[in-house]
Parts: structure tokens; C-alpha cells; sequence
């Protein structure tokens, strides 16, 4: 039960960084999140939705392609997380964020880090889309890293298309703390580099 509290606690301080922060920054970082950024923004559907609906799709696909045990890694935590970024949604747009932009990417890039890395230790994985990335490495055979890289780079260039240039740069650099702090909290061993792609 206490391995299920952290990653509760890490998954309700990621949620508070997505809507204090990335949303109303527009901060596209790739994943799940940022997919659901960019849909908010062309379809005005709740990102929380946008996310539940994702993560079960790719929670389908991972039960009845991957393994089962792959799947029970991702359950809690694509069904979490969703849930804490609808009950976080009411936080006020704060205008400090907005003075105070660049302090404001690298503290989420800091957050994004520290929770992504803690979900990863603790032996969960958020799903989404590092589900599809599992899933191109054992069909197409491309190494999980290279489709990692290759979806959230399409994901943040799409990003830039709707946000702008700017946006994207801070994502960018979201994006670099963010790995930064997940290998450090993790290490560079080849299991951690699986788990990350």
C-alpha cells in the first residue's frame, strides 16, 4: 500500500505541474500530455478526458499485444493521473507564471523530472505513449529510444504549429531537465534505459 501512496503523491504533484504550469504556459512536452494539450487547443475537449481516453486505448493494446504483466505496470497510473488532472483543474490561472515564464518552464521541467523518474523507481510506467513505443519496438523492430525520440518530436513540432516557436523552445528545455533528472534518479543501466526508451 505504501508503494501505491507514493505513486499517488507523484502522480497528484505531476497533475498540479500540468495545470499550473504546462497548460497554462502551453508548454507541449510530448507523451500523453502533450497530445492532449495540442487536442484541447484544436477541439477545446477536456485535457483530462483527452488523457483518460488515450491511456485506456493503449491500455487495450497493451493487455491484448504486450504482456499482461507490462500492463499491470501501467493500469494505476494511466487511470490516476487523468482522474487527479480533472480534480486539479479548477486551480486559478495564476498571472506570476506568466511574469515570470523561463523560472516557471525550468520548475516543470524540475517537476516533470522528479515524478517522472519516482513513477519509473517505484516500477510503474504511465502508459500512453510509451506503450506505443513498446509496441513499434516488438512489431517494427525500430529500438524503443529511436520511437520515443521520434513521437515526441513530432508531438512538440506539432505543438509549435499551434502555439508557436517560443513555446516550443520552452518545451525544449522542459524536456532536457526533465531527462536530465530521470537519469540521474535512475542511473544509465540498461534496464533503466528500457523503461524509459
Amino acid at each position: 500500500m505504501k508503494k501505491y501512496f507514493c505513486l499517488s503523491i507523484a502522480l497528484l504533484l505531476a497533475a498540479l505541474n500540468f495545470n499550473l504550469i504546462l497548460k497554462p504556459l502551453e508548454l507541449v512536452t510530448g507523451g500523453t500530455q502533450g497530445l492532449a494539450l495540442i487536442l484541447h487547443a484544436l477541439t477545446d475537449f477536456n485535457p483530462s478526458i483527452i488523457i483518460l481516453v488515450i491511456n485506456l486505448f493503449t491500455l487495450f493494446l497493451s493487455y491484448f499485444m504486450l504482456s499482461k504483466e507490462t500492463t499491470r505496470g501501467t493500469v494505476v497510473a494511466a487511470i490516476e493521473y487523468p482522474l487527479f488532472v480533472k480534480l486539479t483543474s479548477s486551480f486559478p490561472d495564476f498571472s506570476i507564471i506568466h511574469q515570470q515564464e523561463m523560472i516557471f518552464v525550468v520548475l516543470a521541467g524540475i517537476v516533470c523530472g522528479l515524478t517522472g523518474g519516482y513513477v519509473y523507481k517505484l516500477g510503474f510506467s504511465s502508459g500512453g505513449v510509451h506503450t506505443i513505443n513498446l509496441l513499434v519496438n516488438k512489431y517494427l523492430n525500430i529500438k524503443v529510444a529511436l520511437s520515443n525520440f521520434l513521437i515526441n518530436a513530432m508531438i512538440i513540432i506539432g505543438g509549435c504549429f499551434i502555439f508557436g516557436m517560443k513555446k516550443a523552445l520552452y518545451s525544449i528545455i522542459v524536456v532536457t531537465v526533465s531527462s536530465f533528472l530521470i537519469n540521474q534518479l535512475l542511473g544509465r543501466n540498461k534496464e533503466t534505459s528500457n523503461k524509459l526508451g
